[in-house]
């Protein structure tokens, strides 16, 4: 499964996704696929790749892919 960890994360990207306590994959466990995918939808609309956000999203039940668009939209 596809996580953060994969794409390099820094300490300020894991900070920004609430992930401080997680410093490496093993640390990040347990999660299931659908947190990997919000929080790489996350990941990536911090880094201001809508395109690629939008890819994670989509895997997102519906209830969750609302709340993912509700909480990187809010002014």
């Amino acid at each position: 499964m596809e996580t953060v960890f994969d794409y390099n994360i820094t300490d300020e990207e894991r900070e920004y996704l609430g992930l401080s306590y997680a410093k490496n994959v093993e640390e990040y466990a347990p999660f299931d696929e659908e947190t990997a995918n919000m929080d790489l939808a996350s990941l990536f609309w911090y880094r201001g790749d809508k395109k690629k956000a939008a890819k994670y999203a989509d895997k997102l039940p519906p209830l969750a892919k609302l709340d993912f668009y509700r909480t990187v939209t809010h002014p």
